[in-house]
């Protein structure tokens, strides 16, 4: 009984620490590398979809060789963390079926395991790829 009592707050925990990785002092794009035991325990819970907005972050998750969502509605300011759950590499790029758009705001390669995140400050749409693998597209809507 006192074991499934502690499960919800460690899952918790675990998405807690994988959301708080990386950083730096500007809202560009940073990689960070999440811990395997951290990744593993984000997989294992139940956690929530991703933001339909007015949080000031979400999460995606690049799963099966595609995004865990197609498109994502935000406000602006939210910090989006890109989490690589795949055994194989994968980039996260502005752009669409493979092809970064010129000077895209986002272009980060993942490792399995990997963590990079964004903050999207300007309303608009951005269409998102993986340039190693084109078929893994989405779209994130900035509200502004």
């Amino acid at each position: 009984m006192h074991r499934s009592r502690l499960i919800l707050p460690i899952a918790a925990l675990a998405l807690v620490l994988a959301a708080c990785g990386g950083g730096g002092d500007s809202p560009s794009a940073a990689a960070s590398e999440a811990p395997a035991s951290v990744a593993a325990s984000a997989a294992a819970s139940e956690a929530a979809p991703p933001s339909d907005g007015g949080d000031e972050s979400a999460q995606v998750r690049l799963d099966g060789f595609a995004f865990d969502t197609e498109e994502l509605t935000i406000a602006a300011g939210t910090e989006v963390s890109f989490l690589n759950a795949d055994s194989a590499p994968h980039t996260v790029t502005e752009g669409a079926d493979g092809v970064a758009v010129d000077g895209p705001i986002i272009d980060e390669e993942l490792d399995p395991n990997q963590a990079t995140s964004f903050t999207f400050d300007e309303p608009g749409t951005y269409e998102i790829t993986c340039l190693l693998h084109p078929s893994m597209n989405m779209t994130i809507i900035v509200e502004g």
